[in-house]
């Protein structure tokens, strides 16, 4: 596994999947480091084509709204693409806050990191027929 330093996340590499761990607890309130946080979540998707993310959160105790909001452009701009964002590691208090803001339908939450991912689809295996080129 690699791992790739930035301010706000730690990123390590589990086969296909940037398994995503999150600095401080208390990181996730201001505008300001919301959007660095948002950006560094962003770049962790350059050269994942489709990209396939766990978030654990076991480090962090609240999410602003602002956040909620960052995580639900991540999770569009993934699925668009094809792949998934997965959540991991959240506490009563995240999990309250994720369905009280009714977020909880958008996102796949699992206990720990090792269920988020099993839980990745296998990629489909390529048949003959489909690698041969056609007549």
């Amino acid at each position: 596994m690699s791992a790739t330093r930035l301010k706000h996340v730690r990123v390590k590499d589990s086969a296909d999947v940037a398994m995503v761990d999150f600095v401080g607890p208390q990181l996730m309130y201001s505008t300001d480091v919301v959007t660095e946080v948002g950006d560094e979540l962003k770049s962790v998707l350059q050269g994942r084509d489709p990209a396939k993310i766990v978030l654990d959160f076991r480090n962090v105790q609240y999410l602003s709204s602002g956040m909620l909001a960052q995580l639900a452009l991540l999770a569009r701009d993934v699925e668009a693409s094809g792949g998934q964002v997965k959540l991991c590691g959240l506490g009563p208090v995240l999990r309250d806050a994720l369905r009280i803001g009714r977020f909880d339908p958008y996102f796949a939450i699992y206990d720990n990191t090792e269920s988020a991912l099993k839980s990745f689809r296998p990629a489909a295996p390529k048949s003959e027929e489909s690698a041969a080129p056609a007549p």
